[in-house]
């Protein structure tokens, strides 16, 4: 004698705007995410490295390529086509990346970085549904992965930002 069991989970056989499907920019941006977290890894090996260990070279190698890598799926974020509205904040957000990463000083990088608090609007993503969701959790990844790009030396140099700061510090008379 056998049991009668469903094996088709409840909600599958629904509408598929209950689920969320990826656009072209929606999937471009969370290839994004990826790579700004391998950029903000591959940063850090090299930040804590001395330039003399053997290693070095083929961290600094896997820095460039990571970099490389933001560069290009920012780029693929901004030219696909915006499908539906929750791709906006999400083009936005890669807008401020590439600013971030194209900053030659800390000013400039710090300018990028506050767009993000004067203007939420353009990285808020409105509304109830799977998209919307799934939009927001992205744009607070990639929020959490500027926050570290600001503690890297690549992106704010400590020199910088404290220029009367002697590099090394004068012997203390015995």
């Amino acid at each position: 004698m056998a049991n009668r069991s469903l094996t088709t989970p409840f909600g599958v056989t629904e509408p598929a705007s209950r689920h969320f499907t990826h656009t072209p920019i929606s999937r471009a941006f969370s290839g994004l995410v990826a790579a700004l977290t391998a950029h903000v890894e591959a940063e850090r090996d090299i930040s804590a490295a001395d330039s003399e260990d053997p290693g070095f070279a083929a961290w600094l190698g896997d820095a460039e390529a990571a970099r490389t890598d933001v560069l290009a799926r920012i780029d693929r974020v901004r030219s696909a086509e915006i499908i539906r509205p929750e791709d906006r904040p999400l083009r936005h957000m890669a807008v401020i990346c590439y600013l971030l990463m194209q900053a030659g000083a800390n000013a400039e990088f710090l300018e990028a970085r506050q767009v993000l608090d004067r203007a939420p609007a353009l990285f808020a993503c409105p509304g109830d549904g799977a998209a919307a969701w799934r939009c927001r959790q992205m744009l607070r990844s990639t929020r959490l992965r500027i926050r570290e790009m600001s503690a890297l030396p690549c992106h704010l140099d400590p020199r910088e930002i404290a220029p009367d700061a002697p590099e090394i510090a004068a012997p203390v008379p015995a």
